[in-house]
């Protein structure tokens, strides 16, 4: 019976996995998933918008999908550094384009190394 649970569990962790990678289109991020809400009207599909949200952030951002009212998902590169974590949220909140900044607390939880 032990064995038949270990299956099941590692049958659901790897069905949880590839829930994961086809909800961020196949995007894998090793940072910090956060999510910014710009201004109505806004066009994050520009040419050049990534490059230069990544440079007003001071670290790279991807954008990873769209989720709801204005908010989508990007994937900061920090590799757990909360410290810097904070400076980027405030250079971001900085823009004119942008309504809110926050960590997607739900689905990725910050790490601590």
């Amino acid at each position: 019976m032990l064995t038949f649970n270990w299956r099941i569990s590692l049958l659901l962790v790897v069905l949880l996995n590839a829930c994961t990678a086809t909800a961020t289109q196949g995007t894998v991020c090793h940072g910090q998933q956060i999510m910014i809400r710009f201004a109505s009207g806004m066009d994050v599909t520009l040419s050049g918008f990534d490059a230069e949200l990544s440079r007003d952030a001071g670290v790279p951002l991807d954008y990873m999908r769209p989720l709801f009212d204005h908010y989508y998902l990007y994937c900061a590169g920090l590799e757990g550094q909360a410290p810097l974590l904070d400076e980027v949220l405030e250079r971001l909140q900085g823009r004119p384009d942008v309504r809110t900044v926050e960590v997607d607390r739900i689905n990725r939880p910050l790490r601590n190394e």
